[in-house]
């Protein structure tokens, strides 16, 4: 995956030499929404899964993280408690940066703080950006847009995701979610198949939203 939240194949070599490396099997848990204790987390292996649960206990899916991406920086940069819950959803290999080291990394690889800065300002114009699609959009286009980044962060078009997936990143039911499909279906440009969606054609999809917004 090549994007401004990844880290370059050195600098994660970097990481992994001066971090703590620790393992999680898929499905447990890596830390907790309000964990104080200071550290940047960088995957060296597997998928990430971030969210929160709600007053009425449901799971809310924020975002997927992949090698080459970090997380708990809040931690180490502001002193503030972890925001969300972290899982690892398959095996998860990450090297556990202790405030030490990433002072260390910070002062002596200039290459360490232009990830960091490319990489909080690529996740705070995403969060901007959700708030804005969340107010102004209709939901199968908010799916559309999701679809197509999936692809161009992936390189596939055939997406693991499931309807339930696709409900929690939205932030809408599962019935919505289903029925955005079921729109974007009738237009040909996906189709659905058992856990994953079908994009036809990445140029099509894009000239498609190119029509409803900017990318």
């Amino acid at each position: 995956m090549d994007n401004l939240r990844t880290m370059s194949h050195r600098l994660l070599a970097l990481c992994e030499k001066h971090g703590e490396r620790k393992t999680y099997q898929a499905g447990q848990q890596i830390h907790q929404r309000g964990d104080a204790q200071p550290g940047l987390k960088v995957i060296q292996n597997g998928i990430v899964k971030i969210g929160n649960y709600g007053l009425d206990g449901q799971y809310q899916l924020v975002s997927y993280l992949y090698r080459g991406e970090s997380f708990g920086e809040v931690t180490v940069l502001i002193n503030q408690p972890r925001t969300h819950h972290s899982q690892a959803l398959n095996d998860v290999v990450i090297s556990h940066l202790s405030r030490q080291k990433f002072d260390y990394l910070h002062k002596h690889e200039p290459e360490f703080n232009t990830y960091l800065l490319t990489s909080l300002a690529a996740k705070l114009n995403t969060a901007l950006e959700l708030m804005d699609d969340h107010r102004r959009l209709p939901t199968h286009i908010r799916l559309a847009k999701l679809l197509y980044q999936q692809c161009q962060q992936d390189g596939l078009n055939t997406i693991k995701l499931r309807q339930q997936d696709c409900a929690e990143l939205l932030a809408v039911t599962v019935l919505s979610s289903h029925k955005a499909l079921h729109k974007l279906t009738e237009t040909g440009l996906v189709s659905s198949s058992y856990g994953a969606i079908i994009v036809y054609d990445k140029k099509k999809l894009a000239q498609w939203l190119n029509d409803y917004l900017s990318l």
